[in-house]
């Protein structure tokens, strides 16, 4: 402390102890027959042994106060200050006997109990106002703020920074069937929600999306904290039915076969597997170049909006070859019969080359690519009939097929005579 030695000073001033004639007579007879000193000077030694004992206790009670009390705000300090001057500056008793000659005070000290009076006074007048006011430091050791608490979800309090704000799902589609399909995404930064369906619940993490399956009708509820949002999946309604005649039908030599569809008003679409098909009339036009088996799909919506479906098989009674026979006879008297040329490319009229070939040993023995020029059984190489009762290979290749048709027809034709 900066100003103990001042502190230490008012406390002694006017400060006097008690007089103890038998100690002082005691005092005498110990110094060896000196002549006794005068009253008062005994008295001085004395008040100024207890001055130092009492300074020195104050010294080292101040002293280790001050230790002790660093973290004090300053103001607690100038109060203790203050009341130390109080309690210490008392004016004490004058214990001299009236025979004793008075002690005088100096002028010094005369202004000291002067000031120490005046403020013993502005200590215990409330009133009097000091022309000096005390610089107060602010303390570090502030109180925090006060938060108010509220009340979560869960019926606990917490801070406002606790507290979870869910925002709401945007449902692009309210209505679902059986089967579809929605994405579902969730816009809430570091809280979940949950998809219930037939009480199975899907949890959707936070800023994540995930694809949702209707299975089953009813409903299904999104949650985002109290918000439940509803959507609701149906059940098809309609049944479509599919009819269909297995056999070919040949529009100028290409083979056709017509699917029908009952049961639904609106638009349907079809799809058929491996062929290729269009839409005629309002049916639906096959055509199978190769193979007997066609599968057709159609598809529709009901009056709930719900798609349904219909599939259909069918086997065709024979497969489609550009309609070319299998045998013919060189001596038949029916001229349609004297040459081979498949009857489609006849109809079609299409650009085309057709080769004949010894089923043996591979060898090309006729080619054309005029239908009028059909094969007569000679063989082009020598000129001669081939031999008769035999089986040779055919082979046509088409210069521009058509949608879904092959590039190439093979068979083999038995040569009679």
């Amino acid at each position: 402390m900066k100003n103990i030695d001042q502190i230490i000073k008012k406390s002694l001033e006017n400060h006097e102890l008690p007089y103890n004639e038998a100690a002082w007579e005691s005092m005498s007879k110990r110094l060896d027959g000196t002549t006794p000193s005068p009253f008062y000077r005994k008295w001085w030694v004395a008040a100024s042994i207890g001055t130092i004992l009492v300074g020195s206790a104050i010294f080292f009670s101040l002293n280790s106060k001050s230790e002790s009390s660093k973290a004090i705000e300053p103001n607690t300090q100038i109060a203790n200050e203050s009341n130390t001057t109080v309690q210490t500056n008392k004016p004490t008793e004058n214990r001299l006997n009236s025979h004793d000659t008075p002690q005088t005070n100096t002028l010094s000290e005369q202004q000291n109990a002067s000031n120490s009076t005046e403020k013993v006074e502005e200590s215990t007048n409330p009133h009097r106002i000091s022309n000096e006011i005390p610089e107060v430091t602010p303390s570090n050791n502030s109180n925090p703020p006060i938060i108010n608490s509220q009340k979560s979800e869960n019926g606990n309090h917490g801070t406002p920074s606790e507290q979870k704000t869910y925002l709401p799902v945007l449902i692009t589609q309210t209505n679902l069937c059986i089967g579809d399909e929605i994405e579902i995404t969730n816009p809430n930064d570091g809280l979940a929600i949950s998809v219930v369906q037939n009480n199975r619940t899907q949890i959707i993490k936070a800023g994540s999306k995930k694809v949702i399956t209707a299975t089953n009708e009813g409903v299904i509820e999104v949650v985002s904290g109290k918000t439940v949002q509803t959507i609701t999946v149906n059940k098809p309604t309609d049944k479509l039915y599919i009819s269909a005649d297995p056999t070919i039908l040949y529009d100028n030599g290409i083979p056709s076969i017509e699917f029908n569809v009952a049961g639904n008003e609106s638009g349907v679409q079809w799809s058929v597997e491996k062929h290729h098909g269009e839409i005629r009339n309002g049916n639906f036009i096959v055509h199978p170049y190769t193979g007997k088996d066609i599968t057709v799909k159609v598809t529709g919506k009901d009056l709930n909006g719900c798609t349904v479906s219909e599939t259909k098989n069918i086997t065709l009674k024979e497969e489609y070859n550009l309609q070319a026979v299998n045998t013919f006879n060189i001596n038949s008297n029916d001229p349609r019969n004297t040459r081979f040329m498949p009857y489609a490319l006849i109809e079609r009229n299409v650009a085309f080359e057709l080769f004949i070939y010894d089923a043996k040993s591979g060898r090309v023995i006729y080619k054309t690519n005029d239908t009028s020029s059909g094969w007569d059984g000679t063989d082009m190489n020598t000129g001669s009939v081939v031999q008769l009762n035999s089986i040779y290979g055919w082979k046509v290749i088409m210069k521009n097929p058509l949608p879904g048709e092959p590039k190439e027809y093979k068979g083999t034709i038995l040569v009679n005579n």
